[in-house]
């Protein structure tokens, strides 16, 4: 045997017993007598090599653990691995447990499983625990609501509007009459069958509320009158308006006769705040009423063919700055079956007389991938691949605008057919004159231009087929004896002056020429039998019409009745709706309501003053008079308080005769409004008490003229507003339309007038060019959107699309901060849906819409609002935040590359 190597040939037996320490004595029986004490061993291991150590199978010992100078003490080589050493299982001895390690092993086990035990109970009750929600009256009706018109099955990030509405598209059918249908509309009919039950059955006194009943009384019974007699009464009143003169007709006392009947053939006279001095009223002239948009018949340019970019256009402006609506299509509750009553607008003027009288289309707008955000467009031409009014819609219009023509020479007039359609087609060649006259470009950038302050006597001398100074006394005699008379020295303001003198010029060449002076005579005379038509069923008009049909094309006879009952006289209308709607609640809870919106008003205002107007492109004066604006801006929240005052009502529409005939109603109702109109030029102009529309009205407002706001009490209701519902939603929808209004008073034309409605230039000149700047994208953006064959135009409907866009991002950071202050609020039951997709998916579900091809047709021709889906699309995949919220991909439909912002 080498020197200090040692041969082991024995191990511990099993049997042998431990010793005081629990240890097995150790004995060398072959080659060394070794102590019984295992430090006998524990010594010779620490002076012999580990690198000389065999096993017992005569292999090579394992590698030491340990450096060869470590010098191990007894614990370190007895807690040592035994089978490094002994590789036997003979050789191996498991010692017993002592009785306190047992004892602790035995505790260690229990506390063990009661951790495990407690684990698995605190888990348990976490997963099958579900997160609070709001399960309130007001938060469980907003959630059926908003799931009731989703489809949750559709991709948000390629077809929100299917997403939001799906469900409402599926379920809901266009109602007999109309061409179109969305939210508003849908509302606004609910609305009407609410009114129609206050009018039938609540107590209803003499007076303003007793006119109410008798006015929608004599129209339902408009049915039951003999077809013959209704005829008749159309024949006896275009007789009466006929003033022959020595030989032939006389256009000056005719047309007067039918200006009075609020019908404005040729031009227009209306009273209104003067634009340049908003405190006093003065009297207007403008473009007459026309069945054609104006410009339908301009040339056609081909596809490719080069325009001026609209907004370095001078030319004058189109649209009189009356009131902006916010609504699915443009005077949604103004009009009936999507054809606008032309003689029902009429304000609601407080005038003091005592302390008592107060199918969803998809898109193809997009950008190339090489397209940049950032490059600018400034000096390059607008190429549009597509031109305002498809064939399709000119195409349509002609056709009924004959076929109607027709109908009414040959029933009203007696004309033969043959006769009744030569004359329809010459007084087409007409109606096309005067709309070319009309060359009205569609933009708005230039609202000066189009504001001419000049005398009589100038209008005279620029149009002198109407002896002006006698036609407009005339006109103001049918009011009071104190309005004041119009001299040569009178001024008055034109509006489009070279419109008006194209138009006076047609008028003198068809005046001097005995034979095409007929047509003119029935030009003016048709006027007025088509803007009367409207009021009487179809059958009247078209006798081999079934009842069904009837009903398909016109609807109930009760949704008329109630629409025109409410025009006609809104302000008792509005009286009756809220004393009946108050008796659900209280005046209280009313308050409170109004408090809350004015409340979510004040929130967007400052989401705007404080986010919105941070544009770099604004110098520091021009900001800070647009801060001025807006805070100017006055709040018209639910109704007037003056409604309610029936002394006020009664001595507001005392003049106004109602009788049990409804032909002599409407003439009344026509007398009445021009009446009231011409009253007011003898008044100030009071722009905090002058609401646009009756209290009845699912439709908000903004006037620049006036700087103010309107939300009817008409509105507040799902899924526009909830009183008691989540703040996403009234942030969302009621929000976003509080933005959109609030955005009209910035846009193409609103930023053209001040606080205080007076026109006037206050901006910086490259701060209005950079404006106009931003506007070019959002027109190129919605000029590419298609529906079927037809295309948005992206200019007649640029100002609601600033307002849209606007709208919906003032809301968005009135909605964070308000989240910020009052902190976020519980999710609703039953959606799997945050705060913030609830607030997107209530702003879509404002414009849910579907129509018939007809309907669309005329929509795109006529309406400046865009259709939709379109309203959707573009307001939201211009939303940086929208895609943030809904985790949009960059290769998305609603995130496209090149987004749009004006505000």
């Amino acid at each position: 045997m080498a020197s200090g190597d040692i041969e082991m040939t024995a191990c511990i037996e099993e049997s042998e017993p431990l010793n005081e320490n629990g240890r097995a004595n150790i004995k060398d029986k072959a080659s060394a007598d070794y102590s019984d004490s295992a430090r006998g061993l524990i010594k010779h291991f620490q002076n012999v090599s580990y690198n000389t150590m065999t096993g017992f199978s005569g292999g090579a010992m394992q590698d030491a653990p340990f450096a060869d100078s470590r010098a191990g003490s007894e614990e370190d080589m007895l807690d040592y691995d035994d089978d490094a050493i002994f590789n036997c299982d003979t050789c191996r001895r498991r010692r017993n447990l002592t009785t306190v390690e047992k004892c602790l092993i035995a505790f260690a086990c229990v506390c063990l499983l009661v951790v495990i035990i407690l684990a698995a109970h605190m888990g348990g009750k976490t997963e099958v625990k579900p997160p609070k929600k709001c399960e309130s009256k007001g938060c469980l009706a907003a959630a059926s609501s908003l799931l009731s018109a989703m489809d949750p099955s559709a991709d948000p990030c390629e077809d929100f509007h299917q997403y939001a509405c799906g469900g409402w598209l599926r379920e809901t059918p266009i109602p007999p009459g109309y061409p179109l249908w969305d939210r508003f509309q849908e509302l606004a009919y609910k609305n009407m069958f609410m009114l129609k039950t206050f009018i039938e059955t609540h107590d209803v006194h003499e007076g303003a509320p007793g006119k109410v009943r008798e006015f929608y009384t004599s129209c339902m019974a408009e049915s039951t009158v003999a077809r013959a007699e209704t005829l008749s009464d159309f024949r006896s009143l275009l007789t009466s308006v006929i003033r022959p003169g020595p030989t032939t007709f006389e256009l000056e006392p005719s047309l007067l006769e039918i200006h009075r009947l609020n019908t404005w053939p040729l031009f227009q006279v209306l009273v209104g705040p003067d634009e340049r001095k908003p405190d006093r009223n003065i009297l207007k002239i403008e473009a007459g009423e026309t069945p054609f948009p104006f410009g339908i018949f301009k040339v056609k340019p081909t596809k490719g063919q080069v325009f001026e970019r609209s907004s370095n256009n001078s030319d004058p402006v189109s649209i009189s700055p009356t009131t902006k609506t916010s609504g699915g299509f443009e005077a949604k509750d103004s009009e009936f079956n999507g054809t606008k009553s032309t003689t029902s607008d009429q304000e609601y003027h407080v005038v003091s007389k005592g302390s008592d009288v107060t199918s969803a289309t998809k898109a193809t707008y997009g950008t190339t991938p090489a397209a940049s955000s950032t490059e600018s467009t400034t000096r390059k031409p607008h190429i549009k691949d597509s031109h305002p009014h498809p064939d399709e819609n000119i195409t349509e219009l002609v056709k009924d605008y004959v076929t109607e023509t027709t109908e009414l020479l040959r029933l009203l007039i007696n004309k033969s057919r043959d006769d009744a359609d030569e004359i329809a087609r010459e007084l087409l060649e007409l109606e096309k004159k005067i709309s070319l006259a009309h060359d009205i470009d569609l933009h708005v950038h230039n609202r000066t231009q189009a504001y001419n302050s000049m005398t009589v006597r100038d209008l005279q001398s620029k149009c002198n087929v109407i002896n002006w100074s006698v036609y407009l006394n005339s006109l103001l005699t049918i009011g009071s004896e104190g309005v004041r008379a119009v001299s040569n020295e009178t001024e008055v303001v034109v509006l489009h002056e070279e419109s008006l003198e194209r138009v006076c010029v047609i008028v003198e060449e068809y005046s001097k020429n005995e034979t095409v002076k007929r047509t003119l005579q029935t030009y003016v005379l048709l006027a007025l039998a088509r803007s009367m038509k409207g009021y009487f069923d179809l059958s009247t008009f078209e006798p081999d019409i079934g009842h069904d049909e009837e009903i398909e094309k016109d609807g109930e006879h009760w949704r008329r009745c109630t629409f025109y009952t409410n025009r006609a006289l809104g302000l008792a209308t509005g009286a009756i709706y809220v004393n009946a709607t108050s008796l659900e609640s209280t005046f209280v809870q009313a308050d409170e309501r109004i408090l809350k919106i004015k409340g979510l008003v004040e929130y967007v205002k400052r989401a705007f003053r404080d986010y919105l107007l941070r544009k770099i492109w604004m110098d520091p004066v021009t900001k800070a008079n647009a801060e001025k604006k807006l805070n100017e801006i006055i709040d018209k929240v639910s109704y007037p308080s003056f409604i309610l005052n029936t002394t006020f009502l009664n001595e507001f529409y005392k003049e106004m005769l109602v009788e049990k005939d409804w032909f002599s109603n409407l003439l009344s109702w026509r007398r009445f409004t021009i009446k009231n109109m011409v009253m007011s030029l003898n008044q100030p102009f009071d722009r905090t008490n002058s609401w646009i529309n009756p209290p009845v009205t699912v439709e908000s407002d903004y006037s620049p003229v006036r700087n103010d706001i309107i939300f009817p009490i008409a509105l507040f209701h799902l899924p526009i507003y909830s009183h008691d519902g989540p703040s996403a939603l009234n942030f969302g929808a009621i929000g976003s339309l509080i933005g959109h209004e609030i955005t009209h008073a910035f846009d193409v034309q609103g930023r053209q007038y001040d606080g205080q409605g007076e026109l006037r230039d206050w901006w910086d000149p490259i701060t209005a060019d950079m404006f106009k700047e931003t506007t070019v994208c959002m027109k190129d953006q919605y000029d590419h959107f298609k529906v079927h064959n037809m295309t948005v135009n992206g200019e007649q409907t640029l100002e609601e699309n600033i307002a849209d866009n606007g709208g919906l991002r003032a809301a968005h950071v009135a909605f964070e901060l308000w989240m910020k202050e009052q902190g976020e609020e519980l999710p609703l039951a039953g959606l799997q849906l945050d705060n913030r997709q609830i607030f997107y998916i209530s702003f879509a579900q404002l414009y849910c819409s579907k129509w018939k091809e007809s309907g669309i047709t005329d929509f795109l021709a006529r309406d400046h609002h865009s259709p939709g889906p379109f309203r959707i699309e573009g307001a939201l995949s211009n939303n940086l935040a929208f895609q943030d919220v809904f985790k949009c991909p960059y290769t998305s439909r609603y995130n496209p590359s090149l987004k749009c912002q004006v505000w």
